[in-house]
């Protein structure tokens, strides 16, 4: 028998998405349904403004490291006998409650540079986990879950194959994730009332902020979060 051909599957680059920080870094892979949670109010961003005059963007250079945003500007111009060497330098320091690992700088107008990042959710408040279509969350078999047994996230799976999606509601506060799922209709001529009612605390390790929720063709949902690094 002749070995089956692998597809690309969106199942694997959500895999791939809990272990990097970016999904897709690559353009080449296929594109993958965005889980994200979203959340009730949409957090503010941080930002600040400064000047730098007579330099490119190619010319600054930014460091986000322990709390501060440290900008180098330099400009070399000239020749080997008469050369024209200006730098400025410039610190930032970046509050507490903005999330440091998504700050990034862009030049705003002519000679003027932002820095801003987005607040970190308020951890006390619940939050909605967007439930997602993959295809069949598989036994292990095939490739996706061998690259899921390599990544090793953490991952929770409920068979809800009996409720159909718009009537699964998925919510994490903290680390404290909720699901519930509620079934009201006539069939074959009975009414049939299901309701289900699961809630579970994420392992110490687990990155909980980035919790995603998806269903399988086959209807059954896995929770996923990524391990934490050491």
């Amino acid at each position: 028998m002749p070995p089956q051909q692998q597809t690309a599957s969106p199942f694997r680059d959500l895999l791939r998405h809990m272990l990097h920080e970016e999904l897709n870094a690559n353009p080449n892979l296929p594109q993958a349904p965005a889980l994200q949670q979203r959340r009730r109010d949409v957090p503010e961003k941080w930002s600040k403004t400064f000047r730098l005059d007579s330099y490119q963007p190619d010319d600054v250079k930014v460091v986000v490291k322990d709390g501060y945003v440290r900008i180098n500007a330099k400009h070399v111009g000239g020749d080997e006998d008469n050369s024209d060497i200006r730098e400025s330098t410039r610190t930032i320091r970046i509050p507490d409650g903005v999330d440091q690992s998504k700050i990034h700088c862009f030049q705003s107008s002519e000679n003027h540079y932002t820095v801003e990042g987005p607040m970190l959710p308020n951890e006390d408040e619940e939050m909605e986990v967007k439930l997602e279509n993959v295809p069949a969350i598989t036994d292990g078999s095939d490739v996706d879950m061998q690259v899921a047994e390599q990544s090793r996230p953490y991952q929770e799976n409920l068979d809800l194959s009996v409720f159909d999606p718009d009537h699964i509601n998925i919510t994490r506060k903290k680390n404290v994730v909720s699901i519930s799922a509620d079934h009201n209709r006539e069939e074959n001529g009975i009414r049939v009332q299901r309701s289900f009612r699961k809630e579970f605390t994420l392992p110490d390790g687990v990155d909980f902020r980035q919790v995603k929720a998806a269903r399988g063709a086959d209807g059954k949902v896995a929770i996923m979060a990524p391990r934490m690094e050491s």
